[in-house]
C-alpha cells in the first residue's frame, strides 16, 4: 500500500498532480483544496495518498493534510459514494463545512458537489452523523467555540459522554452541550451541565 509520496511535481491541473519521485512520474487524483495548497510549491512536497485497487485499475487519491484524508474515507464507506464523488464533494465545501453540513442535516450543502444528489445526500447524513472525525475540524471544535472549549475540555467531553451513553445522538450531543455551556456561568458542575442539556435534548 502507497500511504505517501515526497517529490516535486512535474504537472498539475485541476483535478490531479504528477509527482517525480525518483524519476518516476505518480498521478495522483486530489480535491481543488489540495490543488491551490500545492500549485505554486517549487520544492519537494510529502502528498498523504490513498490507493484504490479495482480489476481494472490503481488509481492514487492524495490529500495536503490527515483531516482530509480521513474524510475522504468516510466518504467512499458511505454505499454510493465513490472516490471521484468523495474528492468532488471535497472540492466543493471545506472540512469544517462538511462536519456542520452533517450535525445540522444541511443536505442542500453538499449537493452543492458535481454529480451529488439528495438521494447521495441523505445517504452520507445518515450514514456519518456519530463518525465525525474528533479533530480541530469537528463543529465542537468550530471558531466561534474555540476558547471555550479549550478551556473547559475535560467537562464539556464528560458531558457529551454521558448524554451519549444515555442513548442520545452523540453529533446532536455535542452541539447542545457547547451552546449550553457558553450561556452558563463560570464554574457551573458537571451535573448542572448535563440536567440542562438534557432538558434541551427532551425538548427536540
Amino acid at each position: 500500500m502507497i500511504s505517501q509520496l515526497s517529490g516535486k511535481i512535474l504537472s498539475i491541473s485541476d483535478k490531479h498532480l504528477i509527482i517525480d519521485v525518483n524519476g518516476i512520474g505518480y498521478k495522483v487524483f486530489c480535491s481543488s483544496q489540495t490543488i491551490i495548497n500545492f500549485k505554486d510549491s517549487l520544492e519537494t512536497i510529502t502528498v498523504l495518498t490513498e490507493l484504490i485497487v479495482r480489476e481494472d485499475s490503481l488509481t492514487l487519491f492524495g490529500f495536503s493534510n490527515l483531516q482530509e484524508k480521513n474524510w475522504f474515507n468516510l466518504l467512499i464507506s458511505v454505499q454510493g459514494v465513490g472516490a471521484k464523488a468523495a474528492l468532488a464533494i471535497l472540492s466543493s465545501i471545506s472540512l469544517e463545512e462538511m462536519s456542520l453540513a452533517i450535525i445540522n442535516a444541511d443536505k442542500a450543502l453538499i449537493t452543492r458537489a458535481e454529480g451529488i444528489g439528495p438521494k447521495i445526500a441523505g445517504r452520507i447524513l445518515n450514514e456519518l452523523k456519530d463518525k465525525i472525525p474528533n479533530t480541530s475540524i469537528d463543529p465542537l471544535f468550530s471558531k466561534e467555540n474555540q476558547n471555550i472549549v479549550n478551556e473547559n475540555i475535560d467537562i464539556i467531553e464528560d458531558a457529551i459522554s454521558a448524554l451519549s451513553n444515555l442513548g442520545y445522538n452523540k453529533s446532536e450531543c455535542k452541539k447542545i452541550v457547547v451552546n449550553v455551556y457558553s450561556n452558563l456561568s463560570k464554574g457551573s458542575s458537571l451535573s448542572e451541565l448535563i440536567s440542562i442539556s438534557l432538558k434541551k435534548l427532551g425538548n427536540k
